[in-house]
């Protein structure tokens, strides 16, 4: 749904992306799927079949990757009771990377969804007050929670801006990066211990407004491409014995 100003998240059909016919139309594919990325934040592409080799070439598309697929499969029930918290990241190395190209071949019948949030609009609901304080902060994130696929969690969690910013055809867009797994501030305050300053408090209250977050129902190859400096994502559990089988490529920086 609309949502100040912007529409979070869109549903594209260019035909199958492993089939694409002439050079020119290739690109025109390319094009309007990096500016409607910018645009949304995330896009979602139906019906694709999806080998390694052409993955990663989409991948590439949109600038340099990380050349490898990440693959996990997972078989129900998962294990979680709850969605786990939202999160920025793939791989968990503590990078800002840019992109994430997420094609799921098998997904559960029931459950095993992913939530999308819209880290851009969170930013834009703070007061001018507060923006300018987060933009001033740093953070540290332990992404080891949220390691997966054969990735060991970094010895020294990271420090990142609290807020990143990205070139778009409309301006600069600023996004608060303050996921799941970010614990500490530079002036030493630990998110879990609860004792932080107010501009915090706020910020943190604002993540519940109604419209920031959007539940994708996946499909059998599905083909989800968001900004992982801009959108946050969480994953739902299933409660059958069904099969969840997710193939990442990581755009560690995309083409401007």
């Amino acid at each position: 749904m609309p949502f100040l100003g912007r529409q979070f998240g869109a549903t594209l059909d260019p035909g199958r992306l492993d089939e694409l016919g002439g050079e020119d139309d290739a690109l025109d594919v390319y094009r309007n799927l990096h500016s409607a990325v910018l645009r949304h934040g995330f896009v979602v592409v139906r019906d694709q079949r999806f080998t390694d080799t052409a993955l990663m070439a989409l991948g590439r598309q949109f600038g340099a990757i990380e050349e490898r697929v990440i693959k996990y499969s997972t078989i129900g029930p998962s294990v979680k009771p709850q969605p786990s918290l939202w999160h920025h990241h793939s791989n968990c190395n503590g990078s800002l990377d840019d992109w994430l190209l997420y094609y799921t071949p098998a997904v559960p019948e029931h459950g095993g969804s992913t939530e999308l949030f819209d880290s851009v609009a969170w930013f834009e609901l703070l007061s001018e007050a507060d923006k300018q304080w987060a933009r001033q902060q740093q953070v540290r994130h332990d992404f080891s929670p949220v390691a997966h696929a054969g990735i060991p969690p970094i010895a020294e969690p990271a420090w990142h801006p609290m807020v990143t910013q990205r070139i778009t055809p409309e301006g600069v867009q600023e996004a608060l990066y303050l996921g799941g797994h970010a614990v500490e501030l530079a002036d030493g305050s630990v998110i879990a211990e609860g004792t932080l300053a107010q501009p915090l408090v706020r910020i943190l209250a604002l993540a519940r407004t109604p419209g920031l977050r959007q539940l994708h129902e996946a499909r059998p190859h599905d083909l989800l491409i968001w900004d992982l400096k801009a959108v946050a994502h969480r994953g739902h559990p299933w409660s059958s014995q069904s099969l969840r089988v997710i193939h990442e490529v990581v755009v560690r920086e995309i083409k401007s």
